[in-house]
């Protein structure tokens, strides 16, 4: 690698304001028609922005056959909770707060795994979290008392926590900001998929083969995914020199002085640097042997691990808008616990007297429902930004994702209402089926919605506003979870219910408050952003030096 001059950060650049569309083609940027290619790739055909997309999706895919089994483990018993209590004498509310102990781990659990896949390698953690979650799983067939329970709920949570941010770097390794949507869309159906199919499967396993079973046929599955993970998944982690998503210098400023700078606009790409760099780098295609590899050692680098593990308290404390996502979606998966936590309970008992396979069925609903809410964030949403990016001179803002966010004041608090009141009301079984497929709407649309906005904000340090915006929704959740057994209990499901609605409805709502304000948050938090962004890039020019590839 030839001498590479430090690069300069331009501060005035506002994180999250991006030049997306090239309406009139006089820019001289890299583009696919008129969409402005963000961040703009390498020459180097190995860059995975650069591969083939049948290449992107093999790797992808098994990003998300990742994602659907570590979420089928997690919710294995999610229909079978009243056959594990009668069999190991463990009440519900034991059960229910073990899971809540192991959403918590899921979000904490990051601050160790995201380092090691933000230093070493995306690849070696799913393939290490696969082969864990598969012998814990084992283990959690024997079960017999709480303190084991709660202790195999947190290493379950604490090994499958690269689902929770990991993946969403893998998402913006191969993809472009205008193409992340899609993926990220797909990423949480895959995430809510198999935590809503997995109780309809183990609801027949649990009755034709017991509830160890649907342990063991957890760690089967997670073994065969291990197995094709480790021999066809690619690595995407790749150090680029200029990766850099902010504004334009002129896409910082008020669209009236626009005008005036449109000669200087061949000066600047969407990149907030002015890097001057030579490069004799000959570029190879590494063996398929040696892609293998678990993870790339980088011994130049040793502090970058706990770096990482630090900065998301950084981040909680300096750029509201992550705490606020994180919040955001711990809502949304609050009201997710809320129906698993009734499902077995409500429809196992009068008058609809199911069987566990029978409650398994009724996941059909929200799965369907996370599919349409995961087209709605993830598609919709991107042809939103486009639109909007349209209107605005080729100027996205990344607020512009959160207009997709209105259907959460509606869709969520209606099935809150639908489930708890229907219940406590002994509807027909096809509406709670309804009221559950909103709120398998709900957790996929606000998890797509909150994870691109956040990526769209700060995507130079994406892996730790990721870890941060998770442990703030997974706490959130595990605080929860200990709460609605007793809540529900006290207010009983009408008006718990009813009460769940108005919270998601106020709290959603406050997604206008930052499409008004975001920018203004993002252009005060400058400073703070570009100053984490600079400290990486002083570590990788370090790691350069010596000969880091």
């Amino acid at each position: 690698m030839g001498p590479t001059s430090q690069p300069r950060v331009d501060e005035r650049a506002v994180p999250g304001t991006v030049f997306l569309v090239d309406l009139d083609g006089s820019h001289n940027l890299p583009k696919q028609k008129d969409i402005v290619l963000v961040p703009a790739p390498t020459d180097d055909p190995e860059d995975p922005l650069n591969w083939a997309p049948a290449r992107k999706w093999r790797t992808m895919a098994l990003v998300h056959f990742y994602t659907f089994i570590v979420g089928w483990a997690s919710a294995g018993v999610y229909s079978i909770l009243i056959d594990i209590s009668e069999k190991t004498g463990l009440t519900v509310a034991d059960l229910n707060s073990g899971t809540g102990t192991m959403l918590l781990f899921f979000g904490w659990g990051c601050l160790i795994w995201q380092p090691i896949g933000l230093t070493f390698g995306r690849r070696g953690s799913y393939v290490a979290s696969l082969a864990f979650t598969a012998a814990i799983s084992v283990w959690t067939a024997y079960s017999t008392s709480y303190a084991t329970w709660v202790v195999q709920r947190v290493l379950l949570g604490f090994v499958g926590a690269p689902i929770e941010c990991l993946c969403e770097v893998s998402v913006t390794d191969m993809y472009f900001n205008h193409q992340r949507g899609h993926q990220i869309g797909l990423y949480l159906l895959m995430l809510t998929a198999g935590a809503y199919l997995s109780p309809l499967a183990n609801g027949f396993i649990n009755q034709s083969q017991g509830w160890q079973w649907v342990m063991y046929w957890c760690a089967i599955l997670s073994a065969i995914a291990c197995v094709l993970c480790f021999f066809f998944m690619e690595e995407t982690m790749y150090y680029r020199e200029t990766t850099f998503e902010a504004a334009t210098i002129s896409g910082t400023i008020d669209s009236g002085r626009r005008d005036s700078l449109n000669d200087k606009q061949e000066q600047f790409s969407s990149r907030a640097v002015d890097i001057e760099t030579t490069s004799t780098r000959a570029y190879s295609k590494p063996s398929y042997f040696r892609s293998l590899a678990m993870w790339r050692i980088i011994p130049e680098k040793p502090n970058e691990f706990f770096k990482i593990m630090y900065r998301p308290f950084v981040v909680s404390a300096k750029l509201p808008i992550v705490l606020w996502a994180g919040l955001f979606h711990g809502v949304a998966a609050c009201a997710f616990s809320s129906m698993n936590a009734t499902a077995s309970v409500i429809l196992s008992a009068p008058p609809y007297n199911f069987k566990s396979s029978i409650v398994g069925l009724f996941y059909i609903a929200p799965t369907i429902g996370s599919a349409i809410g995961s087209y709605w964030a993830g598609d919709v949403s991107d042809r939103i930004c486009i639109y909007l990016s349209k209107k605005n001179n080729g100027y996205r803002e990344a607020e512009y994702r959160l207009w997709s966010a209105a259907a959460l004041c509606i869709v969520p608090p209606a099935g809150m209402i639908l489930w708890g009141v229907g219940a406590s009301h002994q509807v027909h079984w096809v509406g709670l089926m309804f009221g559950m497929g909103m709120l398998g709407f709900t957790l996929s649309t606000a998890g797509s919605i909150m994870i691109g906005y956040t990526i769209d904000s700060y995507k130079e340090i994406s892996g730790e506003t990721l870890m941060s915006l998770n442990i703030v929704r997974c706490t959130v959740a595990f605080g929860y979870g200990y709460a609605v057994t007793p809540w529900l209990e006290r207010a009983g499901y009408q008006n718990g219910f009813i009460e769940m609605a108005i919270i998601c409805l106020v709290l959603f709502g406050t997604f206008l408050v930052f499409i008004k304000y975001g920018k203004s948050l993002r252009r005060n938090s400058a400073g703070t952003y570009w100053t984490l962004v600079e400290s990486g890039i002083r570590s990788l020019q370090v790691g350069k030096s010596k000969g880091v590839e």
